[in-house]
Parts: structure tokens; sequence; C-alpha cells
């Protein structure tokens, strides 16, 4: 009988408040954010070979084999770094399969999910003793150390951790992270609006970096005040006060570059407004494409907002989603 494969999974991120102060450049950092589900998925299962690795990414069609530790022009990056630094152990051959419920470039912080999920599950495989919190870091390590890229910590943290959480960053990447669990009738009004285009968020970040570089700290104060803004509305679970902090970061997020709020972006929370909704907010880094996330003034409202949203641009795309109160999950067989 083949042995069963092992399955990791971890959510995405939307409503990032107080994002750009959780990086290198922006700190301290305060950020509250929400992990949500359906996310991502990664699927390891032992073959007969002949390659040591397969590695199966759904969303791109794209299907081929990686020698771990063998130099070569990396087809998905982050996702070949992660077989890398955790190969399988000993001669086992494998077949990894990459699976998420949301675009590539979408905003929430996907691609940091998927190195959760697959660390996690490389880990599970190898028997390493890693926590999620640890598998966080090791996955922004990949990102920020191995591959270069520009990223801050709380993408990988809600991945592993679940739920709503605010988070402290200070020093960058070290985080203390308050856990604020589920707030259903929150959950109930939120909307993804995929704007039908990905982004780069490096490159995004990059651009940032460039304009903010000469400028005073305080460039980010405003995106802290919303983050914690944020935090004491879903401690008193004021959905008003919620959507005033989400509105309130968007114009931090335009104010900081005006390139953050895209054409796309800025026609959808036109419509959003114009509907009724109490809040909405960037996802991410923002720029062009990616998403929004809206808050309706109530679960009836929420259907007409989402007509009304969808219908402003062929593109645009609602994508069903919940508050997961669970972070990375992995489960199957260890070594």
């Amino acid at each position: 009988m083949a042995e069963p494969p092992i399955e990791a999974s971890a959510p995405v991120r939307i409503c990032d408040i107080g994002g750009w102060t959780d990086t290198w450049f922006g700190g301290p950092g305060r950020v509250l954010n929400i992990a949500v589900a359906p996310g991502v998925a990664v699927s390891i299962r032992t073959t007969e070979g002949p390659d040591p690795v397969v590695l199966d990414v759904e969303s791109f069609a794209d299907r081929y084999p990686v020698v771990p530790g063998r130099s070569r022009t990396a087809r998905h990056p982050l996702l070949e770094a992660a077989i890398d630094a955790f190969p399988p152990p000993g001669n086992r051959m494998v077949e990894v399969r990459v699976r998420s419920s949301v675009p590539a470039g979408c905003g929430t912080g996907t691609s940091a999910a998927v190195a959760v999920a697959l660390v996690g599950g490389l880990a599970a495989m190898r028997a390493d003793d890693m926590s999620p919190r640890d598998v966080a870091y090791a996955a922004h390590r990949l990102e920020v150390e191995v591959l270069g890229a520009e990223s801050g910590i709380q993408d990988q943290l809600s991945a592993a951790l679940g739920g709503i959480n605010y988070l402290e960053v200070d020093p960058y990447p070290e985080a203390t992270v308050y856990a604020m669990g589920v707030w259903e009738e929150l959950s109930s009004r939120l909307t993804l609006v995929y704007l039908g285009r990905a982004h780069d968020s490096s490159g995004v970040h990059r651009r940032v970096i460039e304009v903010v570089g000469s400028r005073e700290p305080t460039s980010f104060s405003p995106l802290r005040e919303a983050a914690v803004a944020a935090r004491l509305a879903v401690a008193s679970r004021d959905l008003l006060a919620f959507g005033r902090a989400m509105v309130a970061n968007t114009e931090a997020q335009k104010s900081l570059h005006p390139e953050l709020v895209g054409v796309d972006a800025a026609t959808v929370i036109e419509a959003a407004a114009a509907l009724g909704a109490l809040g909405w907010k960037v996802n991410g880094a923002g720029g062009d494409g990616g998403s929004v996330t809206i808050l309706s003034p109530t679960v009836p409202a929420k259907e007409a907002l989402e007509q009304g949203v969808a219908t402003a641009d062929a593109c645009y795309r609602v994508l069903p989603v919940r508050i997961s109160p669970v972070g990375l999950e992995v489960r199957g067989p260890r070594c």
C-alpha cells in the first residue's frame, strides 16, 4: 500500500491595516491583519522516481523536476528555495503539489502562505521540530535572505497562526503577536475583490523605498495609528470603527505613494462607497492589480454590494472568503 501523503494548508491574509510598518524601513511596526480561508494547500507524496523532487504548481499548470541544492534557473524561486533549504530526507523521491484558492499576485500574501505550507510540510517529512512561528520565520528568511526580495513579516505570521492578529514589530523582523480570535459578525460582512491583474509586491516595495528614503520616519505614523484603531475596534466589536480604520489606512497608503491605490482599486472603492460600504482596504503593498477588501454594512447588503462592484468591470472577480480560526495545519506521516 502506498504511503499516504503529507498534506499542509495555510490561510491567506487580507485587510492588513498598518502594512508597510512591518518592513525594515517602516518600523516600528504596528499591524492588524486577518487570516482567511480558503487559502493554499501543499501535498507531498513519496514516488518511485526517477527525479528526486517533482514540483507541480497547479495555478501555473507547471510541472517539472527539481534536484535540491543544484544550481538552476528557477521557474518558481520561492518554492525551489524551500526545497533546497528543506530537502526530503535520505534518498526519498517525492512529488510536491501546490494549490491556491486565490490568484497569484492577489495582494493577499499568497506567496508567503505557500512558503509557510511548503516549509511546514517538508519539515514534517524530515521530522524537524518547528513551531508554526518557527515556520513563519523560516519562510520569511527564504524571501529576504535567500532570494533578496523585499518582505515584511506579517504575511508569514498570519499564514502560520490564523485568526485576527495584532502585531508589534520592533526591532524588525521580531514580532510580538496578540491573537484576537475570530469575529464572526465581521467575517460575514467581508468581501474580497480581485482586480483581475497580479501585482509585484517586491517591486512595489522598491519603488516606495526610493520615494520615502528621504522622508521623515513619521511618514508611516498614519498607518500605525490605523492599526491601533483597528485593534481597538476588534476588541470592542465595533464594525463602524473598524470600517473607519480600513478607510484611514487606505488614505495613508495613498499619501505614502500615489501609485499604491491604483486605478482599478479606486474604481472598486468608488463603487463600494456609493453602495454604502462601511470600509475598504487595498490589500498588501498595493499598486496596479491585486485586490481590495470591502466591509458591508449588513449581511443582506453584502450581496447587492458584491454584484454592484463586480459589474464595474468585467475583469473584477469576487472571491468568497471567511476568517480562518486556524493557521498552518500539517497532516500525514512523519519520518
